[in-house]
């Protein structure tokens, strides 16, 4: 590996070598990236020491971690990922998105509670219907960064209850959601109804996700709090729900949350769901994409299968063994840009 990286030869570069590359960035492993790619080991191997030789670099170094990019590679790894997306968005414009035949990986931003609520039905679909497609989901950046997501193609949608994205978004509301009290079945003090003065004197866990809008949420309980004079008891602060249900269902703690996740909750754990004794305003759970792959038939079909399973009023209180309903059109998408 003597030549100078001026003198690299295009003409060696294959699209194959480009994916190879691109797959173990993501994964940071060559076996998971040659299970990505429908390939052996030693070919990714193979085809990972040829670019590793036409670019005169190592490109990734094995570690604890697993493969870490060198500089040239985390360098690269922006272009040639989002080359491909084009390429790819090139060829599914003309050729159209086939479920039952693609390996298409789509890219969610969704925090854990929408994984936890929304994510089952989609992978039940995608299992009967795009057995080879991949899901993966993504948590929220920051503001700035999450439409740059969405444009890049680096993630083909996001689906929650999100603050206002930047650039070219279009939106679609899926459903409107409210909020509910949860506590455990047994609870001594709170049985079939919460009263105004339990909910007062309750211990409180407050789950409240990054990136989501949730914050508003708890404006309002704790302004219930200070009209009524009373010290609110906080026991437990939560940005993620992984163990909520159980931290519930274990304690005497109450938690304000979305109907649809305590929904999720009780199919786990022995908890009670409460109408809640204050007025909290409901909130939109909505899909976003970028204007630039509005038509792209890969990303209609995602958006058009989250419309069909949550995209009515019956669907905040959605049946898991229900049968979807047939495809809605891509006329039915057609939504107008929506810019931050």
């Amino acid at each position: 590996m003597n030549r100078s990286r001026s003198a690299v030869n295009f003409s060696s570069l294959d699209l194959n070598l480009l994916r190879v590359f691109d797959a173990i960035h993501t994964t940071r492993s060559v076996t998971i990236a040659s299970s990505t790619l429908h390939l052996t080991q030693p070919a990714v191997s193979k085809q990972l020491n040829r670019l590793r030789e036409i670019l005169d670099d190592p490109l990734f170094v094995r570690t604890v971690e697993g493969m870490a990019p060198t500089p040239r590679a985390e360098a690269l790894a922006g272009p040639i990922h989002r080359a491909l997306i084009d390429v790819r968005t090139a060829f599914d414009s003309q050729v159209g998105f086939d479920p039952a035949a693609s390996e298409r990986t789509f890219r969610i931003f969704m925090n854990d509670a929408g994984q936890m609520a929304l994510l089952p039905r989609l992978l039940a679909v995608v299992a009967k219907e795009a057995p080879m497609v991949n899901v993966e989901t993504v948590q929220m950046p920051s503001a700035r960064m999450r439409g740059v997501g969405l444009e890049s193609g680096d993630v083909d949608l996001a689906v929650g209850y999100f603050e206002n994205f930047d650039g070219s978004i279009r939106c679609q509301v899926l459903f409107e959601e409210c909020y509910v009290g949860m506590v455990r079945k047994d609870h001594p003090e709170i049985h079939d109804t919460l009263s105004f003065e339990q909910f007062l004197h309750a211990s409180h866990v407050v789950y409240q996700p990054a990136g989501g809008g949730h914050s508003s949420q708890e404006s309002f309980v704790d302004k219930a709090f200070w009209a009524a004079g009373v010290h609110r008891r906080v026991a437990v602060r939560l940005a993620h729900y992984v163990g909520m249900s159980s931290m519930v269902s274990n304690t005497d703690h109450l938690v304000v949350l979305p109907h649809m996740l305590a929904l999720a909750c009780a199919r786990l754990v022995p908890v009670r769901i409460l109408e809640l004794p204050i007025e909290i305003p409901h909130f939109k759970v909505t899909q976003y994409w970028h204007d630039r792959f509005h038509a792209d038939p890969g990303n209609q079909w995602l958006r058009g299968t989250f419309r069909r399973l949550y995209g009515s009023s019956e669907a905040a209180v959605p049946d898991p063994s229900a049968v979807p309903d047939p495809l809605l059109t891509n006329e039915a998408l057609d939504i107008d840009p929506v810019r931050a």
